[in-house]
């Protein structure tokens, strides 16, 4: 089921059970974008039938014209071929720090793919995005993107976060407290396990910079549901959770 977060941005995805009752979501974004749809990340391949149906139903008669993915891991790209075969015409937009030919699947066209530079930003089919360095991540061809009209921030990994399964549905504004910081610790724990090593300051400086530089409205991470209501709650909690783990 596609989920209307702001303006012409909606959520579909799925998620997967974990351990102790913890559920991590996979989440894909579209923007209509006035009849031209642009989605972000493909979601995972474990879950394309629900994926596909959802995206048909959200389109309708519409074809995508992009997919902007944030770095090649399965759960960001596991239904490439499945869009392909549904739209022939589908771009793929990556970073330019992959390398196409080890990281994408043998039968993308290089005539379909182009890349996106951190610190620039570029129009496509109309829609003027942002490209930027992922902050944190788990490959280093990692990159966010921004989209202005809506003021949204799509993070791939960052900002996920673990939650129980009868919380799956719910946007952070529809939960009592918001994004409670157990949910962000638990995810962002075990998916940067190399942030105990890392400099707490340094990191929260460097989201800041990113924040402060942009007016962002909504936070569109994979792993979790858009952040759209108080994001100086979300932020906070995420910058406290930061700090913890990095002492």
């Amino acid at each position: 089921m596609a989920i209307h977060v702001s303006g012409d941005l909606y959520q579909i995805g799925e998620s997967i059970d974990g351990t102790d009752g913890w559920c991590e979501a996979v989440r894909v974004y579209v923007l209509l974008n006035d009849g031209h749809p642009l989605i972000f990340d493909a979601g995972s391949h474990l879950h394309t039938a629900p994926v596909m149906a959802d995206l048909k139903a959200l389109l309708g008669e519409m074809k995508p014209a992009f997919v902007f993915l944030t770095h090649t891991e399965l759960p960001h790209t596991g239904n490439m071929s499945a869009i392909a075969r549904e739209w022939p015409d589908i771009e793929f937009v990556v970073s330019s720090g992959i390398l196409p030919h080890v990281e994408l699947p043998w039968w993308v066209k290089p005539e379909s793919v182009s890349f996106g530079y951190p610190g620039t930003d570029e129009v496509y089919a109309g829609r003027r995005i942002t490209f930027l360095d992922a902050i944190l991540k788990d490959q280093p061809g990692t990159h966010w993107m921004y989209d202005a009209r809506t003021g949204t921030l799509f993070t791939a990994d960052a900002f996920g976060y673990l939650f129980p399964r009868s919380a799956d549905p719910y946007l952070d504004d529809q939960l009592d407290d918001g994004i409670p910081a157990d949910w962000l610790r638990r995810y962002h724990e075990a998916a940067f396990r190399f942030l105990k090593l890392s400099s707490g300051t340094k990191v929260v400086a460097d989201f800041d910079r990113v924040f402060s530089n942009r007016d962002v409205s909504v936070i569109a991470p994979t792993h979790g549901n858009a952040i759209r209501g108080n994001l100086g709650q979300c932020r906070q909690r995420f910058t406290d959770v930061i700090l913890e783990i990095c002492r």
